[in-house]
């Protein structure tokens, strides 16, 4: 009897052991499939992405194929600085490309190289090898994710990308029309003087029209046709180019006619950017500057287009020479060293890096809003209607506005073939070269006595030119640019010139040129 009493207590026994091993099994199941918050830190002052899964199309599904929330802050480099003093860096950490303190976290042991985290958690990850070359440190390692790369593996007609630019004009049609004056004629500084004397005239629903905004001197300089090397290939300096002095000369006598205003030299790209959606603006120069603020304003308002013009040609009319788009990255995202989830946060990328994540977060695209169709996406009619009707609602609902992992050129392999025609057609007459060279030359972050000199020469040299596009007279304005090149040489301008000619070859020669 007491057997059969012990047998009946070790079977019920190892049933109740089974029992508890059955609940702890799905606990622990539950808890793996519970969501992974990842704190990230984007210094960019300004940046202000809320993680919203329930409301936003883009971000909830982000949550159901990566299992990963995110806990997104941002500041200035100044509050990241602070971060790395602290210790108290993010699982991620976003910066743009060409600051110090990206070199600072990679050299100071605070992130993770990313090929050996790949390789063990998503070895499928999406990108290109030119990058990883690219940003690869000194010690061999690559940690840095460059958004917006541009690689020759996609920038070529079998991938089917290719390098684009922000240095485009853009003006108001519907205010066009009644100046007159023909779309063709804008390409001329004759043309485009007659236009905005003419707008500076108009007004829009009873506001002052501003004929002229978007100033950059560099952006005129190129569109006149201004070099980057000579035939030898060595390296220009911009302020030397007869165009950038041409360019200065155009900017001055905009404003000396009231057709750029005082404002020009101080708003920020935000307010620069309300102006054009308020439609004030008739003329503006640089994508950045009309990006979504021409689709809010043709929410508002069908009748108020902000078009494509194309460049000004220069006095000599050369051929517009423009820098593309900063084809080695806008910003650069590192997984801290210190991180509890490498492997969430490997798969967490791999999956941002697909494809179909691209296209998903590409802001003139969307989440749930296209359908391929053949090899090209095509925006749903319902969509395109819902942004025609209120662009922000629509934006905030279907954009997820976290592109920092968006490669441009994915969005061009699937664009309509109607799309790159017209890219052609516009760009017909232009040339527009790659941008890592050029950005390699004037970032000097690696060299702490040149970028101390650098900055100094810089810092002059923006108030400088405020004072000579400012200029009473033309001869003022060329007289100041000839004593502030004077100043700079005295500060020590010959010597960083040698500096960027040094970085431009080597740049080159890692571009393999």
């Amino acid at each position: 009897m007491k057997k059969v009493i012990r047998a009946f207590l070790i079977v019920l026994l190892a049933g109740v052991l089974c029992v508890l091993a059955g609940v702890s099994t799905k606990e622990e199941q539950v808890r793996r499939e519970e969501p992974v918050t990842l704190t990230w830190f984007v210094a960019e002052e300004g940046y202000t992405k809320v993680w919203n899964p329930q409301e936003n199309v883009a971000d909830g599904k982000i949550l159901r194929n990566t299992g990963v929330n995110l806990e997104i802050k941002s500041g200035d480099l100044t509050d990241l600085d602070a971060l790395i003093a602290t210790d108290s860096l993010p699982d991620l950490i976003t910066v743009e490309a060409g600051t110090a303190e990206r070199l600072l976290i990679e050299n100071s042991g605070l992130a993770v190289p990313l090929e050996p985290l790949f390789e063990q958690y998503a070895p499928d990850v999406n990108i290109p090898e030119s990058m990883k070359e690219w940003y690869r440190n000194e010690d061999g390692n690559w940690y840095a994710i460059a958004s917006y790369y541009y690689g020759p593996e996609r920038v070529n007609p079998q991938y089917g990308g290719y390098l684009g630019t922000h240095n485009n004009n853009y003006v108001r049609s519907d205010l066009l029309a009644q100046t007159g004056v023909p779309m063709e004629d804008l390409r001329t500084k004759e043309g485009l003087l007659t236009a905005l004397r003419a707008a500076k005239t108009l007004t829009y629903k009873e506001q002052t029209v501003i004929p002229y905004a978007g100033w950059w001197t560099r952006n005129m300089a190129e569109q006149f046709g201004m070099k980057v090397e000579d035939e030898e290939g060595n390296y220009l300096s911009k302020y030397r180019q007869p165009e950038w002095i041409e360019a200065l000369q155009f900017g001055n006598q905009l404003y000396r006619e009231g057709l750029m205003l005082p404002e020009e030299f101080t708003e920020s790209l935000s307010q620069r950017r309300k102006q054009v959606q308020s439609g004030r603006t008739f003329f503006c120069t640089g994508y950045s500057n009309v990006q979504d603020a021409k689709d809010i304003l043709y929410s508002y308002d069908k009748n108020a287009q902000m078009v494509y013009v194309g460049q000004v040609r220069g006095d000599a009319g050369n051929m517009p020479n423009l820098k593309s788009v900063s084809s080695g990255g806008w910003t650069v995202t590192m997984v801290y060293a210190g991180t509890q989830h490498q492997k969430e946060i490997a798969k967490f990328l791999s999956y941002m890096t697909k494809e179909e994540a691209t296209l998903d977060a590409a802001p003139s695209i969307g989440t749930e809003t296209y359908d391929i169709v053949g090899d090209s996406y095509v925006l749903r009619d319902s969509v395109r209607k819902e942004f025609e009707e209120d662009y922000e609602q629509a934006a905030e609902k279907y954009y997820l506005n976290l592109e920092f992992f968006v490669d441009w050129t994915i969005v061009q392999k699937y664009q309509p073939p109607s799309e790159r025609e017209d890219f052609r057609k516009q760009y017909k007459g232009c040339k527009i070269y790659d941008s890592k060279a050029v950005d390699a030359a004037v970032s000097v972050s690696s060299n702490n006595e040149m970028q101390l000199l650098k900055e100094k020469i810089d810092n002059y040299y923006e108030n400088a030119e405020i004072d000579i596009l400012t200029s009473d007279s033309l001869e003022q304005c060329t007289q100041k640019y000839q004593e502030t090149i004077q100043q700079m040489e005295k500060m020590g301008l010959k010597e960083l010139e040698a500096y960027e000619i040094r970085q431009y070859q080597a740049a080159k020669q890692k571009m393999g040129e």
